[in-house]
């Protein structure tokens, strides 16, 4: 009746009104749909990789912080990422194969650069130090070359440098290889078996926690072997990942580095750089 009890133009001006009104609130659903379609849609990252805690493993909170840093990077560029894990040469077959677009958390030789295209960033450092008992006497620079004469423990399969392998094959430096960072741990401190070990220093330190709870981790860096331990992704080469997935992770890390992210996530998982 209203409209009936006003002049006709001003019932032309309010019809145009409502018009307009219906025309927006329809743009802004088609809007809404639009965007929450695109959040559903979200191109997922598979990657596959091994257990190496605290950097990543199943059973860690939030997948270990270098998951957390990839899940990150590849949320502000629209991914989501999903990582399994598997024993290491499965998940380098899976990658290889392109069943998964990934291998995560790996070092690279030139081995792998001929398999994979290789990240230019890197999450992390996971370098393979030389420690020793904290109560030790020496030297704390020691290179390989320096370590002639010396029984070195490390864990089966344990990448190394070209250098260092040819001591050991030499049989210049003895190397002892166990099937555990645990193992490791019990030879250097205990057992006298080994003078020095290769491993992480935040692996070691992790592993003594849990299994040697009541004893604080009293083991120190010496030195560290000739190898790029950076923690990169390795991309599947079979046509999987494009070149902006790629460019995309690794702008994102430059940008989290830059901006403190890198630190904060550290930070929250009582990570220090060592």
């Amino acid at each position: 009746m209203l409209l009936f009890s006003i002049g006709l133009n001003d019932r032309l001006i309010y019809v145009a009104l409502l018009h307009t009104m219906n025309k927006s609130i329809y743009l802004s659903l088609i809007l809404l749909s639009l965007l929450t379609h695109a959040r559903c849609m979200a191109e997922t990252v598979t990657v596959a990789t091994g257990e190496w805690p605290p950097f990543f493993g199943r059973k860690l909170y939030k997948g270990g912080y270098v998951t957390e840093i990839a899940r990150q990077a590849l949320n502000r560029k629209g991914y989501t990422l999903e990582i399994d894990f598997f024993p290491w040469k499965r998940a380098m077959h899976l990658t290889k194969s392109g069943r998964y677009q990934g291998l995560f958390g790996c070092w690279v030789n030139e081995e792998f650069r001929e398999s994979y295209l290789i990240s230019k960033e890197i999450m992390a450092s996971g370098d393979g130090h030389f420690l020793s008992p904290a109560a030790a006497d020496g030297p704390i620079d020691l290179r390989p070359e320096d370590l002639i004469g010396k029984k070195v423990g490390l864990v089966r399969g344990y990448a190394v440098s070209e250098s260092l392998g040819r001591l050991f094959n030499s049989g210049q430096v003895i190397k002892v290889e166990v099937s555990q960072v645990k193992q490791l741990l019990e030879m250097v401190r205990w057992e006298g078996r080994v003078d020095i070990i290769l491993e992480n220093y935040l692996v070691a330190e992790y592993a003594s926690k849990k299994y040697f709870p009541e004893n604080d981790f009293d083991l120190k860096k010496v030195g560290k072997d000739y190898i790029d331990g950076g923690l990169y992704i390795c991309w599947s080469d079979t046509g999987v990942v494009t070149q902006g997935m790629r460019s995309d992770f690794d702008d994102a890390i430059g940008e989290m580095r830059k901006d403190g992210t890198l630190l904060k996530i550290m930070k929250e998982f009582g990570i220090e750089d060592p």
